[in-house]
């Protein structure tokens, strides 16, 4: 393969899970807001981990309360997350071809790794890189720049994807080239305006470009 690493966003890239999260994150500030934030303003706010996207709508010293019920949650409906038809069987072809993959998402760490596991696809993933582990959120280019690091590749062999405008922009301001999936059919609200240097509405039509037949 043309690309020595890939450097995935989760939720809306890799997995189908946005209806979840939202659900997740109405349920952890419920106790502690009468707000009944709309799916827009959540979007607005996505970007750092759990705790400090609902500490837009909730006092800061309910955080932590709030995420465990939002953890709690998300692990309760799990069931109704799905990696994206053919993106199991697309990770574990680029893990075998020996290109490096790593993840960068707002999530945190806890979660992260949680669906991973679930889903039994962790094991593909040299690195992770997520939203407790950064300074800045996308669409600042400090996680890319990190797993990149970690991965030990310039930006030159980088391919970076993502569902949205700020994943976009992070990859291009690391100097990786950058991938727009929309095969989820969802354009997220507020979305960052951004020019990718590719954009695949299918799992199976960025696979083709991965793996070019000879």
């Amino acid at each position: 393969m043309k690309w020595k690493a890939i450097i995935f966003d989760r939720d809306g890239t890799l997995f189908d899970s946005l209806p979840v999260i939202l659900r997740s994150f109405n349920y952890g500030i419920e106790p502690f807001t009468s707000k009944r934030p709309a799916p827009e303003e959540w979007f607005e706010a996505f970007g750092p981990a759990e705790p400090e996207v609902m500490g837009v709508f909730i006092a800061a010293e309910n955080k932590a309360a709030a995420y465990d019920r939002f953890f709690q949650y998300y692990r309760d409906h799990f069931n109704e997350i799905t990696l994206f038809p053919g993106m199991g069987e697309l990770l574990k072809r680029i893990h075998d071809s020996g290109t490096r993959i790593a993840l960068f998402t707002g999530a945190g760490r806890e979660t992260a790794e949680y669906c991973l596991k679930q889903q039994n696809v962790l094991q593909y993933f040299d690195e992770l890189v997520t939203g407790d582990s950064v300074t800045h959120p996308k669409p600042d280019p400090e996680g890319i720049l990190k797993a990149m690091k970690a991965l030990n590749v310039s930006s030159a062999e980088t391919l970076v994807v993502g569902d949205a405008g700020a994943d976009v922009i992070a990859g291009q301001r690391a100097g990786a080239t950058s991938v727009l999936a929309r095969w989820s059919g969802f354009i997220p609200p507020h979305d960052l305006p951004s020019k990718p240097d590719h954009t695949f509405t299918s799992v199976l039509a960025f696979e083709a470009f991965l793996f070019p037949q000879k």
